[in-house]
């Protein structure tokens, strides 16, 4: 089988994208693509935030998109639909992590938005965006120095492919996990976000403090749950930070979880499907999670991978469900363990986009004649 040329384009490389890099460093590896990396320098060839720009055989034009949803970098007065039909005249295939069908009703080429896939922070050695890169902010590149060095609680190396994954397996008396960050609703710095957002960030505040709180009442034990120490959660919800920074390191965090037999997940910003959804994912485990706004490709369907709650004391209804019966528990874990080989995983997630391209071209060419035989492969 021929190699796909894929050449990858880097610009700003936020932590989002990681996981679309790796992909390709993974297929790679295993002599599916040839990777050429770009380095952007000209500023006005870069893409916008979280988009990755590839070029699939030295002539398809690939965006990938892993911003929180169709909003988040929008200008003042500037709606979505100009946003995003001015990108998708640059190119000839969209991906979206938070896709929309509703959202791209309203767009001019939605034929060529297709659902990435649920996105989180992975990587693998050898990933060009460990190194600080021309557009980065000057902050993010000294973050990124950090991230090089073992000792560091941020090292990349905690990241790698293989430390999220794990297998179904059950327990008599199942744990049930809900670790989460809160968002200060006034942003980062005065008017960074709009009044609106503001309400976004209050409300998923709410739900994840209520969730926390009803848990820890029903479950005691059988619980483990808080929210990261940050200066407004110490402010405002006292009574459910970790104070131990030894629980929330990323190494004990991730045993934590694999220990865990049951996870919830509540809305990101932007109505987005978080991280830590696509790590319950790679971990094999039973999910119940608030309503998902955006689509992910594949099976993957509400009762057959997780449990839907629309308020927090339904959040504790669906999880009796569960620890209610041992065989749908395992059941849902065998599932995300095999969706998570099939769409989640970061070579998989890729490839599929890579075949969704090639499929999509091929079926272009077979209407324009008929006769011809198209194949990258």
């Amino acid at each position: 089988m021929s190699q796909i040329n894929c050449q990858l384009r880097l610009g700003e490389v936020p932590l989002h994208l990681y996981q679309v890099i790796t992909g390709f460093k993974m297929l790679e590896k295993q002599g599916v693509v040839k990777l050429d990396i770009e380095i952007i320098k000209n500023h006005e060839e870069r893409t916008p935030y979280n988009i990755l720009e590839v070029i699939i055989n030295n002539d398809i034009k690939i965006y990938y998109d892993v911003n929180d949803g169709y909003d988040n970098l929008l200008k003042e007065n500037q709606n979505y639909q100009g946003f995003m039909n001015s990108l998708l005249e640059k190119c000839d295939f969209y991906f979206k992590r938070s896709f929309s069908s509703l959202y791209n009703k309203r767009l001019k080429q939605q034929e060529k938005i297709f659902p990435l896939g649920l996105n989180y922070m992975v990587t693998t050695q050898g990933n060009k965006a460990h190194m600080p890169l021309p557009h980065d902010p000057s902050k993010e590149k000294m973050k990124k120095l950090i991230r090089l060095f073992p000792l560091s609680e941020f090292y990349n190396g905690n990241y790698n492919v293989n430390y999220f994954e794990d297998s179904p397996r059950l327990s008599e008396t199942p744990k049930i996990l809900f670790m989460a960050r809160l968002w200060d609703v006034k942003g980062d710095f005065p008017g960074q976000i709009s009044k609106e957002k503001m309400e976004e960030r209050r409300y998923i505040n709410s739900v994840r403090a209520m969730c926390i709180r009803l848990c820890k009442q029903e479950f005691g034990d059988q619980f483990f749950g808080g929210v990261n120490a940050t200066p407004y959660a110490l402010e405002n919800y006292k009574d459910l930070v970790i104070a131990d920074k030894n629980i929330t390191n990323r190494k004990n965090y991730l045993k934590r979880l694999k220990d865990s037999h049951i996870c919830i997940a509540t809305m990101g910003l932007h109505e987005s499907i978080g991280w830590k959804f696509a790590e319950y994912i790679a971990a094999s485990k039973a999910i119940v999670t608030e309503e998902l706004r955006y689509e992910v490709p594949g099976n993957f369907k509400e009762g057959r991978n997780y449990l839907t709650f629309f308020n927090p004391d339904h959040c504790i209804d669906q999880i009796n469900r569960i620890i209610g019966d041992k065989d749908y528990m395992y059941n849902m874990m065998v599932n995300n363990f095999e969706y998570y080989h099939q769409y989640v995983r970061p070579d998989r997630l890729i490839l599929n986009s890579i075949l969704t391209v090639l499929n999509a071209e091929r079926l272009g060419k077979n209407e324009q004649n008929t006769n011809s035989v198209y194949s990258y492969v």
